[in-house]
């Protein structure tokens, strides 16, 4: 480009159904028309990667594997699947327990997860995992499901896919990332209005996520590792963090908790509640 050019921009938008959910990119370069499509096709191809590797709901994904396998003997895992897990671990940790992947069986039992014929379980926390650094062994069965904390790492590889030198979104059903995120702003549905009213916040950092139950109506996937109960508030909350892995985990803790702001600060996060009248409260 000659110099004092005019850069022309070029954008593609593109949603798929994965993760559950609709993934929804948006690219804005200036780059040619293959140019960005490559940049969608390898953040949609690497998004789909890491489903097959920590879905629960595939039975032939490396976490199934694991639950089926882990009591029996340590088994080796990725890279990639290492890496939610040791933070799963870490925040486990850091919350007292009350972020608990091995919940699964509650949800399971209640029907919002598949049964794939695992091990009956018998472990009913982290205690029971022994994560090294290239291997997981159970003390026992039990199951784990990854669930949010999988999809936000899945949205963090498709940013990284992407690359840092175009303006990209990727949106995946709560879970939000940015490459260029100053001074944006985005829209966080406000409980109980069925999506009709929108509560509008500036981006706070790279990642957002967003979790309620009222998402499932009387079906409530969040569950309290501590009693096993549903959580059955209203309200939503959202958080803000440089990586949507991390800010996802952490809606559960701030729904959860009764004071999660410690946790928050330790992991460079911020967040917030919003109630059923749209109300919000800073966390």
């Amino acid at each position: 480009m000659g110099a004092g050019a005019t850069p022309h921009l070029n954008s593609i938008r593109q949603c798929r159904p994965l993760l559950g959910t609709y993934v929804e990119i948006h690219i804005t370069a200036d780059e040619d028309d293959s140019a960005i499509l490559d940049r969608s096709l390898a953040a949609f191809d690497e998004i789909g990667r890491i489903q097959k590797l920590m879905s629960f709901h595939d039975p032939d994904s490396e976490l199934t594997r694991l639950n089926q396998t882990a009591h029996l003997a340590a088994v080796e895992i990725s890279h990639d699947l290492w890496r939610v897990l040791a933070f799963s671990q870490e925040l486990y940790r850091a919350s007292g327990g009350i972020f608990d992947p091995t919940i699964a069986p509650e949800l399971v039992r209640r029907g919002l997860l598949p049964d794939h014929g695992n091990p009956a379980h018998v472990i009913s926390s982290w205690d029971g995992v022994v994560l090294t650094e290239t291997s997981i062994r159970f003390a026992g069965p039990l199951k784990i499901d990854l669930g949010g904390i999988a999809k936000g790492y899945a949205v963090d590889r498709a940013l990284s896919a992407i690359g840092e030198a175009v303006d990209a979104t990727v949106n995946a059903g709560g879970d939000l990332a940015m490459t260029r995120w100053q001074g944006r702003d985005v829209e966080i549905r406000t409980p109980g209005s069925g999506g009709r009213d929108t509560f509008t916040m500036p981006m706070e950092n790279r990642s957002l996520a967003t979790s309620a139950a009222y998402f499932l109506a009387d079906q409530h996937a969040i569950i309290d590792p501590r009693d096993r109960s549903p959580f059955a508030g209203k309200q939503s909350a959202s958080v803000f963090a440089q990586s949507c892995m991390v800010a996802d985990a952490l809606t559960k803790i701030a729904l959860l908790m009764p004071d999660p702001s410690e946790v928050l600060q330790n992991f460079d996060a911020s967040g917030f509640i919003i109630g059923l009248e749209g109300a919000m409260k800073r966390l």
